[in-house]
């Protein structure tokens, strides 16, 4: 059984666990820098098992998809700031949910 939560800060994201007589197995929550990319919550879901799934991935962090790191790997690689964003949050053990209604946003966010 899954259950999602949009866990807004850790205090809150513990209790429901304690709470819970069915554990969640996915948290759901706002990615952005303001919050230190949920790092504390992050952590702490990989300590329970749990997986974090983050929305708001790329609208929230323009300062990180149009910095110089990012837009040098692009050049680099071939790929867009967004392409190069997914790839890094996957790789940080992220699943980045994705909102676009755009097929070929569509293609492009799964070529990473």
């Amino acid at each position: 059984l899954f259950l999602c939560s949009n866990a807004y800060d850790l205090s809150f994201l513990k209790k429901l666990y304690a709470d819970a007589t069915v554990k969640p197995k996915v948290v759901q929550n706002r990615f952005y820098g303001e919050t230190g990319h949920d790092k504390k919550i992050r952590a702490w879901c990989i300590k329970e098992g749990i997986q974090y799934q983050s929305f708001w991935t790329l609208t929230a962090n323009p300062d990180v998809l149009f910095s110089k790191a990012v837009l040098k790997i692009c050049a680099e690689n071939d790929k867009s700031p967004e392409q190069v964003f997914y790839r890094f949050v996957i790789q940080e053990g992220i699943v980045p949910l994705n909102g676009t209604t755009n097929i070929q946003h569509m293609k492009e966010d799964l070529d990473v």
